[in-house]
C-alpha cells in the first residue's frame, strides 16, 4: 500500500501564521504536523510515501521532512482541489492501494483500522463525533457504509465529520478523473466516493473515538499544541540553574532554564533559553527561542523567537519564528502573529 499526504495548500485560515510557509511545518508540540502525518502512515503499514506540494512549498516541506526517511514530492502546478492533487500523484501510485492523508490532520488513534477495511471496500473514509458538524463535511453513515457527504450543512443529518484519512483501491482514480469541478471551481476527492455508491461500490466508515484537529485556524493549533504536549514524556537534558520544574516538562538538549519557574505540561526546545520567567503550562517553546522576564501559558513560541515581557501575561498565544515580542506595560495580552514579525506592546 502507499501512502499520500496532501500538502499543497497554505491554510488561509491559519493567517498570519501561515503567511510565510506552509501550514504543515508548522510544530505542535516540537514536532512540524507534515512529520506526524509521514508517522502516522509509516505506523500504519505504508511505507512508500509520497507528498503532493505546490511549487512555492516544496522546498521547506522537504527542509522539515529531512530524517523521515525516503520520500518522493509530487508538484501539484495549481491549487485545482483535493481530487486534482491526487490525480498528479496517478503515476506515483502504480495502480496500488493508497491510504490518502490530508496533510493538516492530527489524530490520536492509529490509522491502521482504516487500512484493514478497505479489504471488505472499494474504499474507506475516516470519521468522526464532533459538537458542530455544520463546520465540516458531514459523513451519512448506515451500517458501517457510506451513504453520503454533504459540505458543511445548515441542518445536519448526524454529526460525523469527514476527518481527512481515506484508503481506496485503484480504480477509484477513474472516478476522481471523471469528476467536474464543484461550485467552487475544485475537483473534490470525497465527491469521488458518492460516484463509487452511485456505481453500485462499497465504501467503508471508520470511526475514530481519540483525539482529532485539522489545526485549521490559530485556536485549533493551540489546542492540539497542548493535547501533544500532555502526551510526552519528562526529560531534563539541558541545564537548570536556580529554577523550579514541576509537571510533565521537557527540555531538550543545550536548553537553558535559568532562574525560572515552569509549570508542564511544557516542550522546551533545543537551545532554547529561559530567563527570570515563568512558563506554562500546556506552552512549546521553540529551539533556539528566548525568552527573558516573561510570564506565559497556553501558547505557542516558535523557533528563533525573541520574548521579553516583564508585566504582562501572554496567553493563548501563538509567535511566529524569529519574532520579537516587547510588552511593557501591565495588562493581560494575546498574540497571533507570524514569522518574523516584531510586536511592541
Amino acid at each position: 500500500m502507499k501512502g499520500l499526504i496532501l500538502a499543497a495548500g497554505r491554510g488561509s485560515r491559519l493567517l498570519p501564521v501561515s503567511a510565510t510557509r506552509p501550514k504543515h511545518t508548522v510544530n505542535v508540540a516540537g514536532v512540524p504536523i507534515i512529520v506526524r502525518a509521514v508517522r502516522a502512515l509509516r505506523e500504519a503499514g505504508a511505507e512508500d510515501i509520497g507528498i503532493v506540494t505546490s511549487s512555492s512549498s516544496e522546498t521547506e516541506l522537504r527542509d522539515v521532512t529531512l530524517g523521515s526517511g525516503h520520500l518522493t514530492f509530487i508538484r501539484q502546478p495549481e491549487a485545482l482541489g483535493t481530487g486534482h492533487a491526487v490525480l498528479c500523484a496517478r503515476e506515483f501510485l502504480e495502480g496500488q492501494d493508497t491510504l490518502l492523508y490530508l496533510g493538516d490532520n492530527l489524530f490520536e488513534d492509529s490509522l491502521r483500522p482504516v487500512r484493514a477495511a478497505l479489504g471488505e471496500a472499494d474504499a474507506v473514509i475516516g470519521v468522526k463525533q464532533v459538537p458542530d458538524p455544520q463546520l465540516f463535511g458531514v459523513a451519512v453513515v448506515e451500517g458501517g457504509l457510506l451513504r453520503g457527504l454533504v459540505e458543511k450543512p445548515s441542518q445536519p443529518a448526524g454529526n460525523l465529520a469527514a476527518c481527512g484519512v481515506f484508503a481506496f483501491r485503484p480504480g477509484v482514480l477513474d472516478a476522481v478523473a471523471a469528476l467536474e469541478p464543484s461550485v467552487r471551481g475544485e475537483i473534490e476527492f470525497p465527491q469521488a466516493l458518492l460516484s463509487v455508491i452511485a456505481a453500485g461500490g462499497r465504501v467503508r466508515a471508520v470511526e475514530f473515538g481519540g483525539f482529532w484537529s485539522d489545526a485549521g485556524t490559530p485556536g485549533d493549533l493551540l489546542r492540539a499544541n497542548a493535547h501533544y504536549l500532555s502526551q510526552l514524556t519528562p526529560c531534563m537534558d539541558g541545564t537548570l540553574e536556580n529554577s523550579e520544574l514541576s509537571g510533565l516538562v521537557v527540555v531538550e538538549p543545550g536548553a537553558r532554564v535559568q532562574n525560572s519557574r515552569v509549570t508542564g505540561p511544557v516542550w522546551i526546545g533545543p537551545h532554547a533559553v529561559l530567563r527570570d520567567s515563568e512558563v506554562g503550562p500546556y506552552t512549546s517553546v521553540g529551539r533556539h527561542a528566548l525568552l527573558s522576564h516573561t510570564r506565559i501559558q497556553g501558547s505557542m513560541v516558535d523557533d528563533f523567537a525573541r520574548v521579553h515581557a516583564p508585566t504582562r501575561l501572554l496567553e493563548r498565544s501563538i509567535i511566529g519564528r524569529h519574532a520579537v515580542v516587547g510588552a511593557p506595560s501591565d495588562v493581560g495580552l494575546q498574540l497571533v502573529i507570524g514569522d518574523r514579525s516584531v510586536a511592541r506592546l
